[in-house]
């Protein structure tokens, strides 16, 4: 792995599940992307929570940050382990750093190292960048980050939103400087 100063493979400040929830990522599968697509099936966003007719008082839960408080909300609904995929008025309301940060939590409670990632999409439409955040694994074979759009895994809107090609999702500091380069 990279040098970097933080161990990418420990839960952080929002990326902790408490302990009596981690058995409920036992049945997920083991593979970074598996998981990340099992995610999908845990959020629902405030504009499909609306038009499935979830209760308009539920929309905050789209301002909860920590990965444990989400999950939380996600088992008082439906107390089921997290393989078990959800009706849309059992998955809690979120955005795409829903799915980035409860994907990155699973993966660190698995001791994968990863991170939620915020930065722009240049794939929803052409010449632009649009606000998103996607997870990314470290693959140790590969010796390189993978990026995952875990929301829209399954979706056409790139070739592979299971490893986002260079210049698909661009970081904060890829946008400022113009980079086209995967992550490093």
């Amino acid at each position: 792995m990279t040098d970097d100063v933080l161990n990418y493979s420990q839960p952080g400040p929002f990326t902790t599940l408490d302990a009596t929830q981690l058995p409920l990522i036992e049945g997920l599968p083991d593979d970074p992307v598996g998981i990340c697509a099992a995610v999908q099936s845990l959020v629902i966003q405030p504009t499909d929570a609306s038009a499935s007719g979830i209760p308009e008082e539920r929309i905050a839960e789209k301002n909860i940050r920590p990965a444990n408080e989400l999950i939380a909300v996600l088992t008082a609904l439906d107390p089921a382990p997290l393989h078990q995929p959800r009706t849309p008025e059992t998955r809690v309301i979120g955005t795409c750093r829903h799915f980035a940060t409860i994907a990155c939590a699973i993966l660190r409670a698995r001791g994968v190292a990863s991170r939620a990632r915020c930065g722009f999409g240049t794939y929803f439409q052409e010449g632009f960048g649009f606000d998103h955040w996607i997870t990314e694994y470290w693959e140790d074979s590969q010796h390189r980050w993978v990026r995952v759009d875990t929301e829209h895994l399954g979706r056409n809107f790139v070739a592979r939103p299971d490893d986002l090609a260079p210049g698909e999702f661009l970081t904060g500091g890829e946008a400022r400087h113009g980079a086209n380069t995967d992550a490093a």
